[in-house]
Order: C-alpha cells, then structure tokens, then sequence
C-alpha cells in the first residue's frame, strides 16, 4: 500500500471535513493518508478554530524567532522517511520544508507543494515573494487552490502535468442544508433576542484582523446607517481586531458583536442577512456566500487570497472601487433595489454548485495518484 503524508501547521475547523473525506477516498484506491499537525500560538490562535483529528498525529511546533519573524519547524522527518508521498504547505517560515526537499533529491520520497505560489497579501516583486518563486520548480507535484494559481505557477516554469487544481472549498453541501432547514419562527426568535426590527440586516463572518479592514468596514457602516435607518450589521468571528467590533456595539446599539461562531452555529445570521460585507481579504468566505445566498459585496483590493477569482462581479456578488463613499453606495442600493439583489442571490445559487468539498477531494486524490504514478 502507498503512503502519503500531510504536513499542516495547524487544523483549522473547515479543513476537518476535507481531511477525512480524502482519506476515505484515498483508502478505497490502495493509499494510506497520514495527517501531522500543530497549533497556533501567535495572535492567530485568537480566532478560536481549530480543531483535533484522532486518527491524525498532533505533533508541537517549534517555533524560532528571529527578530519579528517567526519560523516553524514541524517534526515529522520519522514519518516522512516511511512515506511515498509528503505534501506541505507552500510557506517561507516552514523550515522542515527545505529539508524535506533535499531528502526527495536523494531519495525514493516524493515531494509536492499545496498553496498559493505567491504571498497574495504581499507584493508581487517583494523579496518574501522571490524567494518563494525560487522554489516553485523544486518540487516533484503541485496541488494549486484555483485555476489562477495554476496559471501563476506554468509562468514560472512549473510544467503543467506536474500541477492539480483543487477549487480550495469548504462543505458547501451541508451549508446549504442547513441554510434550508432553519426556521422562521426560529430567526424571529434570535433576531427579537438581538432587538432588531428591521429587515435590512448585514453580516461580517470570518477572522477578525488587520487585513480584514475592520475599520474601513464600520466607517462604511456609519454610512450606510445614515441612509438606511433600519440598518443592522451582525459580527461573527475572533481575532486580533475584535476589540475595535466590540467597542464600536458599545457604542451603537445597531452592530451587533456575536463572537465566534462554526457550522450550523453560524447560520441564522446569514438567514437573517441580505449582504455579507467583507472589504478587506476575501477567501474561502465567498463560498459561505453563495451557499447561502448571501450576495458578498468586497471591493478592489490587491491582497486578496485566490479564491477571489470565484467572485463574477455583478453576476453572483459585487466588487467596488477601494474607496469607503464608493463601499457604503454600492451597499445602500443593493439594500434599497429589490430586484438588483434578487439577481445576485440568484447568481450566489447558481454558483454554489461549482464548488463543494466533495469535488475538492476528488480533484485532491486524482492529483496524489497521479504523482504516485510519475
């Protein structure tokens, strides 16, 4: 039997799913899927979601300092040693990574990158980025999130038969389950427990940090309020930021700070909300969107993660100028024009049916097979 193993530096709750799907499914083709993880201790830990696995192998980072940077080394070069396969994310500040590429040079071990191919949240002629790019062809496989990155990676020399796009997802299916299932009576019930009358009713839904732009979000709040008197803006999530969301509910009993929330957890706040605004990083969020039918209106920021590319601006969500008048506009005539949200909750339907973690498993295990067999 083949082996793969899987090096992630932390669990987070949306990759369970994911995780134990593949290896069903890779156990079904003769491979044997290993999973070793750790956990956050930075500022990231903050957002509340990770989670445990007990067929995996938690294993504790060790964390190297230099300066304001911080390196990781994950140990895991036992296991790697006993596999056909290891598959890392595709990060600077993971030490193990480098040696794990020397080792396939000199060994029967093959080695694939999972990720982005560039730092998105920095530029693209950085220094950080060139170094990335440097190691971009040093790898025997690919798995690239979206189409976008695949495109990146043949730029830079990655062959083509050497790379898999998996269309990074979430359970989209369960989400929209649930989405369907909940009640009214049930979302009266919240809403009234959160005193809000009105039906105009917005959401933040994610981490809640620097890159997410949590301030620009509640300037653009303040006016779209102005114009909308029943305006209401639920917040769910944690993070590094969440004290400037918990002082501005101090402050203004129409934005709510709800705190973390997962699964079905998070639901009735999309039941209940026409947009779900995120101005800053966009990522795998965009599909909570679609799933249900909650039209995200972003805006155009240069540092968003792939996934971005799901958006089809006007078409299943909106994307603005990068200025907060231009944000709180677009956001007052969706909330005040019926049928131009109407079109895009039908565009949101429409494209949540692209993208599941069924179909990233799928896309995910043809690409080990495929490696396996190179």
């Amino acid at each position: 039997m083949k082996k793969v193993l899987i090096l992630y530096k932390f669990l987070p709750q949306y990759r369970v799913e994911f995780f134990e799907k593949l290896r069903v499914s890779l156990l079904a083709e003769g491979v044997e899927l290993s999973l070793i993880y750790g956990k956050l201790k930075n500022h990231d830990a903050k957002k509340n979601d990770e989670r445990d696995l007990p067929w995996a192998n938690y294993r504790e980072n060790k964390i190297i300092k230099l300066g304001s940077t911080e390196l990781f080394w994950q140990p895991s070069l036992d296991k790697a040693k006993e596999t056909d396969l290891v598959i890392v994310e595709q990060a600077n500040k993971l030490l193990v990574n480098y040696v794990l590429i020397l080792l396939s040079k000199f060994s029967p071990l093959k080695f694939a990158f999972w990720g982005h191919g560039m730092d998105m949240q920095n530029n693209p002629k950085s220094l950080k980025n060139r170094f990335k790019y440097f190691f971009l062809t040093h790898s025997d496989y690919w798995f690239a999130y979206t189409q976008g990155v695949k495109k990146l990676l043949l730029g830079k020399g990655v062959k083509a038969e050497k790379i898999t796009v998996v269309d990074n997802a979430i359970d989209t299916v369960t989400l929209k389950s649930q989405y369907n299932a909940y009640s009214p009576v049930e979302l009266n019930r919240l809403k009234n427990d959160l005193n809000i009358e009105g039906e105009n009713i917005a959401l933040y839904c994610g981490g809640i940090y620097s890159n997410k732009r949590i301030d620009y979000l509640l300037e653009a709040a303040q006016r779209i309020r102005i114009a909308v008197p029943d305006f209401n803006l639920l917040f769910v999530g944690a993070g590094a930021d969440q004290y400037k969301v918990e002082e501005a509910a101090k402050n203004n009993e129409w934005i709510h700070y709800i705190g973390p929330k997962f699964g079905m957890e998070r639901v009735p706040y999309f039941k209940m909300s026409k947009l779900f605004l995120m101005p800053g990083l966009v990522g795998l969020a965009i599909l909570d969107s679609f799933a249900t039918q909650t039209p995200m209106v972003t805006t155009q920021y240069p540092y968003h993660s792939p996934e971005i590319e799901y958006l089809k601006n006007k078409e299943n969500g909106l994307m603005t100028q990068d200025n907060v008048a231009s944000y709180a506009n677009e956001v007052i005539r969706l909330l005040t024009d019926e049928n131009a949200l109407e079109e895009l909750k039908v565009g949101c339907l429409e494209s949540s049916t692209l993208y599941s973690t069924e179909k990233m498993v799928q896309n995910f295990k043809n690409g080990v097979i495929k490696c396996l067999a190179l």
